[in-house]
């Protein structure tokens, strides 16, 4: 049976507009429908001009289940990590009121590599359109790799979508999780499984170079017809299967791609690009060798750099020249979408020889910018004691600034209040102001987790509850949907924080909400979290660095409660940001997957989502813990699916820049 959600879906239509009040769109042309919803270009309504972009809009069905909801989520913050020209841009993942969720890209108003492979397009590439092609989803996948450390683990044709004119945009990094829910609800294949490399049957953590393999199987698909291996092919038969050379590879170019495909990720190529280039550098020497038999060029000469025509390539610059390729694909493929006349090839390809030398520039700054980077992350490891101090500094003087905002003054508060159903209303929301703060133990009590301190920038809007979620609040959810009621221990439940809650029970509790407000309400991420904790401070606890009776519940705090149950939220004073029981009370599930440093997190305030993400963060301290554990800088991690009756949670809420604070 149906749901009330899927006429709507079911009804979508051209001119028709979707999307939350805040971020509205309006459909313009239905692309296709698959395994996940439906596809459809769109405009962004919320901008000054017109701005088209493409909506993956999911089944009501998929919403049902959890995990999709969460592996999504995670894809698209990931993704909106990563920037390059051929990486499909994300612009976020809305919600319209109970009904629809969907994402957000630019627009991708090409072929995928799946359809032009399918239709048999594929096979009228030349082995020059197949090199540009390869290179494009090569440097897309370095970029990605250097940016966020990990594989993209659902790379495959159908994620390589083709624009017409701009050549590769790469989609689906960090994907696989939602495409093997997806396939678990409908009963179908996912389908990078026949792309996948050996060791990612197992769940230990992958390197990049499950990518490097998952991209040979590409390249054997694209230069064969056929891909190598299918998605009923196991990890040993991956290892053992002793794979044709396709008739169109040379023994050289068969050897690269076997290096490729090695079931030992460190006996393969180090990145994607290597890989490619090595691919196709055998038939570059073949054109060079009988260039210079043909023309032979005096010894002076050859140390000088290579002929291109009229013009001459350093011979630094010659992996520059096989970025053209990639310039040359969007041309190349542009003529497959539309006409077959091979005049107007030729002028694309005299067009994309002038821009050699602009390429090489590029490159150039490229490799630049990569050096640049490596260096600065030298010098913060090696320096990492001497700009402690520095740091410290930074956050006493954001101290004094912080405290002159209006915020400081609760009476000042910007708080709204969702309505919900039948009168009930959600949680009390509090507006954070924007800013910059030091992360991590200042004062260097803590644990090695909370180190090294670094610079975190808040630049984006949002709001947080005031209160930790109640019993209140999490009944009534749980009475809707009906779930479970949890146990209170026998202290009340009311105006209590709502205790014994897993990690996944509160991100169901938020993925609910915002689907019955239509507003993206999520978890605090870590750095959100302490932003919020120390308001402005540098302090171990907001109010100081020592514990302060009447102003937190914990085990050594010196109140009625203290190592025996939870107070009733706002019981004791508010931070200067207007916000309760930040410290202790109960411990406060995050968005962030638990590491064990703070080498790599972000810091632009968004989650850490790397790793397997079996253990996730937890901050604040509890009625239970000793008075250092509920400093503004403690974490610890616990499993997703464990609960304790000193554990809770606090919710977040995007908000759009044009919101004001009042």
């Amino acid at each position: 049976m149906g749901n009330a959600n899927e006429p709507l879906y079911d009804g979508l239509d051209t001119g028709q507009v979707i999307g939350p009040d805040h971020h509205q769109f309006r459909l313009t042309e239905q692309l296709r429908s698959d395994q996940f919803g439906q596809v459809w270009n769109a405009e962004d309504m919320t901008t000054s001009t017109s701005v088209p972009v493409t909506l993956h809009i999911f089944n009501p069905t998929m919403l049902k289940y959890q995990g999709f909801i969460e592996a999504t989520k995670k894809h698209v913050t990931l993704s909106k990590k990563i920037k390059h020209k051929h990486l499909a841009e994300y612009y976020g993942m809305f919600r319209q009121k109970g009904v629809l969720l969907f994402i957000a890209t630019e627009m991708l108003d090409g072929l995928t590599l799946a359809e032009l492979i399918e239709t048999g397009k594929a096979k009228k590439l030349t082995e020059k359109q197949q090199q540009g092609l390869l290179m494009q989803i090569a440097a897309a996948l370095d970029t990605a790799h250097a940016k966020v450390g990990q594989p993209h683990r659902a790379l495959c044709p159908e994620v390589v979508y083709i624009n017409k004119g701009a050549g590769v945009k790469l989609s689906g990094f960090a994907f696989h999780e939602a495409m093997e829910e997806a396939a678990d609800i409908h009963d179908t294949t996912p389908s990078h499984l026949p792309y996948k490399a050996p060791e990612a049957f197992h769940p230990n953590p992958l390197s990049t170079r499950a990518d490097v393999y998952s991209l040979a199987c590409i390249a054997y698909h694209l230069i064969s017809g056929k891909a190598p291996f299918s998605a009923a092919d196991d990890e040993a038969i991956r290892i053992h299967k002793e794979l044709k050379k396709p008739g169109k590879l040379k023994a050289p170019q068969w050897e690269v791609l076997q290096s490729a495909l090695a079931t030992d990720p460190m006996e393969r190529p180090a990145t994607a690009l290597e890989f490619i280039k090595a691919l196709f550098k055998s038939t570059e020497d073949d054109a060079e060798s009988a260039d210079d038999e043909e023309n032979p060029t005096p010894l002076s000469e050859e140390k000088k750099g290579f002929s291109l025509g009229k013009f001459r390539i350093p011979r630094g610059g010659l992996v520059s020249l096989v970025f053209v390729f990639g310039f040359l694909l969007g041309f190349a493929l542009a003529f497959y979408m539309g006409s077959q006349n091979t005049a107007d090839v030729a002028n694309h390809l005299s067009a994309a020889e002038l821009q050699i030398e602009n390429l090489e520039e590029d490159l150039g700054q490229l490799e630049y910018d990569l050096q640049q980077e490596n260096k600065q992350h030298i010098l913060e490891t090696e320096q990492l004691q001497s700009s402690l101090k520095e740091q410290t500094e930074k956050a006493r003087a954001l101290h004094k600034e912080v405290i002159e905002l209006k915020f400081a003054d609760p009476d000042k508060l910007t708080v709204f209040t969702d309505q919900l159903e039948d009168g009930f209303k959600g949680p009390q929301m509090v507006i954070i102001p924007r800013g910059t703060f030091i992360m991590g133990d200042q004062q260097l009590v803590g644990d090695d987790n909370e180190l090294p301190t670094r610079e975190v920038t808040i630049s984006h809007r949002f709001a947080i509850s005031r209160n930790e979620v109640t019993f209140n609040d999490y009944d009534y959810y749980a009475r809707s949907m009906g779930r479970d009621l949890p146990d209170d221990e026998g202290w009340g439940r009311g105006n209590r924080p709502v205790i014994n809650i897993t990690w996944k029970q509160a991100n169901a509790y938020v993925e609910w909400l915002a689907l019955l407000t239509g507003e993206p309400y999520r978890l605090p991420t870590e750095a959100e979290w302490e932003y919020v904790a120390r308001a402005g401070t540098d302090t171990s606890y907001w109010w100081g660095e020592e514990l302060e009776a009447e102003r937190a519940v914990c085990g050594e705090c010196g109140n009625e409660f203290d190592g025996k149950l939870t107070a009733p939220v706002g019981t004791f004073p508010p931070n200067s940001w207007g916000i309760h029981d930040m410290n202790g009370n109960v411990d406060e599930w995050v968005e962030d997957c638990y590491q064990d440093s703070y080498f790599g997190a972000p810091v632009d305030g968004s989650a850490m989502l790397e790793g397997g993400c079996e253990f996730r963060v937890m901050r604040g301290g509890s009625w239970f813990d000793i008075g250092r554990v509920i400093r503004s800088s403690s974490r610890y991690r616990h499993p997703t699916e464990s609960s304790k009756n000193s554990w809770g949670f606090r919710v977040a809420l995007d908000l759009p820049d044009n919101t004001t604070e009042e």
